[in-house]
């Protein structure tokens, strides 16, 4: 790590200068830029994940033990959180910026089309109708096989009419491509593709070089990362430092820093926006800053498979990452009344004792675990929880907070219709800190009206992207979903953030994004921890895509990763 008296003068206006040439290169050259980005991500894929397992194997008091079944699930999943999400970011990057050279915007799976939203008492100074632009599948990536029957639909501010928003969209790319300056994006420290994602949001969709200071966990990937980002940093856009909080207020102060973006917590984001002590910041921020994270389950008649499959979801979504994610699942919410409600949650219960401990890897994780169960952490790992039956008026500290720990819990409410649950529901997630992500899980084979109650609460819930019948982090790591905050967040008040990133479509006037999957799904996803194939899976993936940003259609590799899908 960087001492705190690094000077980083001379790299700011090393930056600065490649800004201004950067706003004068063409479209084609972003795309060629974003091309030779995806390839040497492409070269690092492996390497990444394994320094990325290595600082997550490290308990509060050092380095704990893990089992060969534990190793083989943590390389799923920083292979996919990492390297592999930003290899794609970066090919739909280049895929972008070529169709906007030869057609002034970027391709879509159908045509824009309005949408017109009944207003709701929750909501009324919501737009009456949304302009809705598919983002998914991308056929090229092959998205019809990976992620079969998923679509993600962004939703967009109507500015009057599709040809005014079509305008509007293309005068977007436009400036985009001559912005200038340069950004300081302080990095997460939970995923270790956050970061980098950032910082090509800052280059190709916001038109500005970046120094990008990563968070002192992520000190070892520094020159890993500056491998796999090397075109960037080749040609003068991006500079990685590492380095304490006094550095960052430094860089800050500096005048060639035009822009600050944070992924982090709020109170990260009050010190920042309050200054070092010399006045209140007073350069643009952009951030996002997590989440409470519900999981409705809409009530209803579900099969056995469907009820497993959601289980499985619900479940994996609370130990990824050992929960160290802004959108692990937090709070379950039921009907009271619900017949199958018992049965669920045994399911995941079982299926969260199942796995094996995990180390406390995030610092100052001991005390939070303590804080919150009550409980001291033993041998340095935790184990996975849901408690069941959590009463909101005797423990309420579970809802008024981001608990970043590997704990979820259960509550219900008091609902006989359809009606009365979406109503409450809306209530309840509005209560709740944060509007970044939810998800809803819905019984197939309902009533007509009934359906359409819950569609309106679905398109109604004020998070940046609603998922339906799937985990929202999907929606981060399929790239082309914008991520943040729902629209509203300000300085005084930023819920889960201002502005987006993972928008290399430069989409205009972004309202929130829908993204839905089936009920259940086959194959099995390799991100669940107990796939016996994960990582195996997770590689060919990672396979295929490089193949592709090499010119090849990745036929071939996508066709080898067929007995691993069949003995997953």
């Amino acid at each position: 790590m960087l001492s705190s008296d690094f000077d980083c003068g001379p790299v700011l206006a090393r930056l600065s200068q490649a800004a201004e040439v950067w706003r004068g290169r063409s479209a084609c050259d972003r795309a060629k830029l974003a091309q030779q980005t995806a390839k040497a991500v492409a070269g690092e894929v492996l390497v990444w994940a394994e320094a990325a397992i290595a600082f997550k194997s490290t308990g509060p008091d050092g380095p704990v033990s893990i089992s060969p079944a534990l190793q083989q699930t943590l390389l799923a999943e920083e292979l996919a959180t990492g390297p592999v999400g930003t290899l794609r970011l970066a090919m739909l990057t280049a895929r972008v910026w070529d169709e906007i050279d030869r057609q002034g915007l970027p391709t879509l799976t159908s045509a824009p089309r309005l949408a017109h939203r009944p207003v709701v008492a929750a909501s009324p100074a919501s737009p009456a109708t949304l302009v809705e632009v598919d983002v998914l599948p991308v056929k090229p990536l092959h998205d019809q096989t990976i992620f079969r029957g998923h679509t993600a639909t962004v939703r967009c501010a109507n500015p009057g009419s599709i040809d005014t928003f079509l305008n509007t969209w293309e005068d977007g790319c436009r400036r985009a491509a001559a912005a200038g300056g340069v950004a300081l994006v302080l990095g997460a420290g939970n995923v270790t593709g956050l970061a980098a994602a950032d910082a090509l949001q800052q280059i190709f969709v916001d038109g500005r070089a970046v120094l990008l200071k990563l968070h002192p966990v992520h000190a070892a990937l520094a020159p890993i990362l500056e491998n796999a980002l090397e075109p960037l940093v080749a040609a003068g856009l991006l500079a990685i430092v590492t380095g304490d909080a006094e550095l960052a207020t430094r860089a800050i102060a500096a005048p060639e820093i035009t822009h600050i973006h944070l992924t982090g917590g709020e109170a990260t984001f009050r010190r920042l926006v309050a200054g070092d002590g010399s006045g209140p910041l007073t350069k643009p921020i952009t951030c996002e800053l997590g989440n409470v994270t519900p999981w409705i389950i809409v009530p209803g008649r579900y099969s056995e498979q469907a009820l497993a499959y959601q289980a499985d979801q619900i479940a994996a979504s609370i130990a990824n990452n050992s929960s160290f994610n802004c959108i692990a699942t937090k709070v379950v919410l039921t009907g009271q009344q619900w017949e199958q409600r018992e049965q669920l949650l045994g399911l995941i219960q079982r299926l969260l004792a199942s796995l094996p401990a995990r180390p406390a890897w995030y610092p100052g994780v001991a005390d939070l675990w303590q804080q919150a169960t009550g409980e001291p952490l033993a041998g340095g790992s935790f184990q996975p929880t849901l408690r069941p039956g959590v009463d909101r008026q005797a423990e309420p500290y579970w809802f008024a907070q981001e608990w970043f720990l590997p704990a979820a819990v259960e509550t219900t409410v008091d609902a006989t219709s359809i009606e009365a649950f979406c109503v409450a529901a809306s209530q309840f997630t509005h209560e709740l800190p944060g509007t970044l992500a939810a998800s809803v899980t819905l019984p197939d084979g309902m009533a007509t009206h009934d359906r359409a109650r819950v569609e309106l609460m679905i398109e109604h819930l004020r998070y940046g992207v609603v998922a339906v019948n799937t985990w929202s982090a999907l929606g981060y790591a399929m790239g082309g979903v914008p991520w943040g905050g729902f629209p509203g967040g300000t300085i005084e008040k930023p819920e889960s953030g201002i502005g987006y990133v993972h928008n290399p479509q430069l989409l205009p006037l972004v309202h929130n994004t829908i993204l839905r999957a089936p009920l259940t799904v086959w194959p099995t996803p390799p991100w669940f921890p107990w796939h016996r194939k994960g990582a195996a899976l997770t590689l060919g993936v990672a396979d295929m895509y490089a193949a592709i940003a090499g010119g090849s259609k990745g036929y071939w590799q996508l066709a080898k990763m067929l007995p691993n899908v069949l003995r997953g």
